[in-house]
């Protein structure tokens, strides 16, 4: 097959075709004048001269340049960005192209720099962080293992072995972006670890990312403290139970035992020391059934409620107490509405109270906003407000004369049950407090 000519040839033979047929006429016309040959010849050769020197420095120019862009894409293309191409005076298309060249470098060596200083990062984060990192590829094996999952899985450098991959092997039916707590054997040794899984591509090929946190030291934290936080509200609660039984159990011991009590002195002891007796039992069994009902919330049957007609039911059990709606719409929210109705007679329960026990007089304030998938709720009093924060979920602690401690601890878990949060704050503004529910709207 014919092979098309170089670039900068083209360009040699496209100057020969507007040079070479105005000198052969040139030339003709001389002979036909009948001019002196000499003065022909010494026409010719200096023609033939210029022509072939003005070709040659086209072919060498064009050459040149071209090889020049191609060193500094060479280069670019190898990984080398510390190249230019001068341009000098010259000015033209020529030059744009070099300049855009030089740009690009410069852009390409401040990438490089930025994403050579991002890997430093990402690499001192893995090697430094306490969270076991591993990448799987398509066949099971492990082709990236960091420090923290070397110590987990007691490996070293080495590959592992196949046994731990086959303890591993239950990770890779886990799909991507899930996150999950599992029980895995490990090297002899069960333990429960938080797994989350990541899919990329390296080569075209998928992978999968893990990241394994082993959670059984901070379980049996979280565990031994609410042991201990149980242990002492039972303790305590007990304890205020079984003293007075047992001081009226010895009081009425000493009675029966002495000779000169009357029988209706002693039936008259009897009866007030055994109703004390009975309500302290009645009083533990509530407390035990405070815990049973912590214990045994249902899980939440959501559907589609209207929130102005979910307050207005609740408001309609608090006549005797001004309760405003301050938002005129009524946005649909997906809950369980008998849950939510008691969390929001809870928390009106408590907004009368505290303005009862502060003597003071005026009304509560409910209003709401919404944001794209999130519902605020605002309940709002002007009463005596929080005095002690940190303790306004620990079960049976309350403020309040005869309170029992367990209305903001299930509201709370009904509202966490729904995936929202619940807080409660002091106004800034002045006496009173406000209660915030925080849900989402679908």
């Amino acid at each position: 097959m014919h092979r098309p000519l170089a670039f900068e040839l083209r360009l040699v033979r496209l100057c020969l075709l507007a040079a070479l047929p105005f000198f052969l006429l040139a030339l003709l016309v001389m002979v036909q004048a009948r001019i002196s040959i000499w003065l022909i010849l010494l026409t010719a050769l200096l023609g033939s001269l210029l022509i072939g020197y003005c070709c040659y420095q086209i072919w060498q120019s064009s050459l040149f340049q071209f090889r020049s862009l191609y060193n500094l894409l060479d280069a670019i293309t190898r990984g080398d960005f510390s190249l230019r191409a001068r341009v000098g005076h010259q000015r033209g298309a020529f030059a744009e192209l070099v300049l855009a060249i030089n740009a690009l470098s410069e852009q390409m060596s401040r990438q490089r720099l930025i994403s050579v200083e991002s890997q430093l990062l990402v690499q001192t984060i893995i090697e430094q962080i306490d969270v076991a990192i591993l990448a799987f590829t398509p066949e099971g094996d492990i082709s990236f293992i960091n420090p923290a999952a070397r110590a987990l899985l007691q490996v070293d450098e080495a590959i592992p072995d196949p046994q731990l991959l086959q303890q591993l092997q239950p990770l890779h039916n886990l799909s991507d972006g899930s996150h999950q707590a599992v029980t895995l054997p490990l090297r002899q040794r069960q333990g429960r670890f938080n797994v989350h899984i990541r899919a990329f591509r390296e080569a075209g090929k998928p992978h999968k990312l893990l990241f394994i946190t082993d959670v059984s030291h901070i379980l049996r934290q979280q565990e031994n403290k609410a042991w201990q936080s149980l242990v002492r509200v039972i303790s305590h609660e007990i304890n205020n139970s079984l003293s007075p039984i047992m001081s009226i159990s010895q009081t009425l011991q000493r009675l029966v035992g002495q000779p000169t009590t009357t029988v209706a002195e002693l039936q008259a002891d009897l009866q007030h020391g055994l109703k004390l007796i009975g309500e302290r039992a009645t009083g533990l069994k509530g407390f035990v059934d405070g815990y049973k009902q912590l214990a045994r919330l249902p899980t939440p049957n959501k559907q589609p409620t209207s929130l102005r007609e979910l307050l207005n039911n609740c408001i309609a059990l608090f006549a005797t107490q001004p309760i405003r709606l301050l938002n005129a719409d009524s946005p649909q929210v997906q809950l369980d509405p008998v849950q939510m109705q008691q969390v929001l007679i809870n928390l009106l329960k408590n907004a009368q109270e505290a303005m009862q026990q502060a003597e003071q007089s005026g009304e509560i304030c409910i209003h709401w906003t919404c944001s794209a998938d999130r519902l605020n709720l605002h309940i709002c009093d002007n009463g005596v407000g929080i005095s002690n924060t940190d303790n306004l979920f620990v079960p049976y602690y309350s403020t309040k004369q005869g309170g029992s401690g367990i209305g903001l601890v299930l509201s709370r878990q009904i509202v966490e049950a729904h995936g929202g949060q619940i807080s409660l704050t002091n106004r800034p503004e002045g006496s009173g407090c406000c209660a915030i529910i925080e849900l989402p709207l679908a």
